[in-house]
């Protein structure tokens, strides 16, 4: 599509979609990863007791200063999932506020927004999005409202 398959590692026979829950990650993340995993495994004390907590924090001010933030307002989760429960739990909504989304949502975290719209009394749309979307007027015609 846009020349993107070369970069990964995945069976040439294959259309990977999934790249939100997990794998596919690219060949360049993969070595990297690897390189990490041998130099564990070297010396696993060393790495885990004594150099652990370091590289955490020089990755964290490596990522920080991408995204153009502070290294303190960046913490490290699990996963996808768990990043997103702390976000929406963390947002003071109540009656009279509204969560847009779609029927297109990550199925974990539409079952948080449903959960958090009955504990907390906001209003969550889950608006459906028919598929494909051809063209910049499929979208406009959608209502958004009731």
């Amino acid at each position: 599509m846009f020349g993107l398959r070369r970069h990964f590692l995945l069976n040439p026979s294959v259309t990977f979609l999934n790249h939100g829950s997990f794998g596919a990650t690219t060949r360049t993340v993969f070595h990297a990863y690897q390189n990490w995993q041998r130099e564990l495994e070297r010396q696993p004390v060393e790495f885990l007791g004594r150099r652990f907590t370091n590289l955490l924090r020089v990755a964290r001010i490596s990522l920080a200063d991408y995204v153009g933030t502070d290294a303190e307002n960046l913490v490290y989760t699990r996963n996808i999932t768990m990043s997103l429960n702390i976000v929406a739990h963390s947002l003071s909504l109540g009656p009279g506020d509204e969560v847009l989304g779609t029927d297109h949502e990550y199925g974990a975290l539409d079952r948080t927004w449903r959960f958090l719209e009955k504990e907390r009394g906001f209003k969550y749309i889950n608006q459906p999005i028919p598929v494909p979307i051809v063209g910049r007027n499929d979208l406009a015609r959608q209502s958004f409202v009731d």
